[in-house]
């Protein structure tokens, strides 16, 4: 654990170092509409680029990430910012309850010990957003971890069920696969796919 969070931390100061700042997410600002109060999740948060898309939409949201340098970062530029907790962890051993948030964002993270835990941690009715590498990175980045990537199909097989309203992955590098999906208020509603 303490050499992937030292990982995240030369890479975080890295980017503070070239003036980064938490830029709003474009998926979450696609979808930011759906929001309509409730806790949020923005799992390994990084500088906060879900939060700062949707945190005027909920009652709280919570960034957990591992890197205290980016976490440190997030902390100096909300303040003191009502609706923002940050959370220093591993965000898949944190024990949440189910149904816990009516969002969660997972941008640039494929843990799918994580993505696992999703559909219980979303309550009924609740929105999921997800942004990460797909497989076809690895074409320009062979030395990517393939753990750490994924498909629209292997991403959309987590949430049966569930009403996918983005399940896409990008034409030009960075290759990404984008999702956003809610889940079902009951169990009437059709498995989830993808199309294109």
């Amino acid at each position: 654990m303490g050499a992937v969070r030292d990982k995240w931390n030369r890479r975080y100061q890295d980017k503070l170092s070239a003036g980064a700042a938490p830029e709003p997410n474009p998926l979450a600002l696609r979808f930011a509409s759906r929001v309509q109060g409730g806790w949020m999740l923005d799992a390994a948060c990084g500088l906060g680029t879900g939060i700062a898309a949707v945190v005027d939409r909920v009652e709280l949201a919570i960034g957990v990430d591992l890197s205290e340098t980016a976490l440190a970062a997030a902390r100096r530029h909300w303040g003191d910012h009502p609706k923002v907790r940050w959370i220093q962890a591993d965000v898949a051993r944190v024990p949440w309850p189910p149904g816990t948030f009516a969002l969660v964002c997972a941008f640039g993270f494929t843990d799918w010990e994580f993505l696992r835990q999703v559909p219980r941690l979303v309550k009924p009715g609740g929105l999921f957003l997800y942004q990460g590498f797909s497989r076809r990175q690895r074409e320009l980045k062979p030395e990517l971890d393939p753990a750490w990537t994924s498909t629209p199909e292997t991403i959309a097989a987590l949430f049966p069920r569930w009403t996918v309203l983005a399940c896409e992955e990008s034409a030009e590098p960075p290759y990404r696969v984008s999702f956003a999906a809610v889940r079902p208020a009951d169990d009437q509603q059709e498995r989830a796919r993808c199309s294109g």
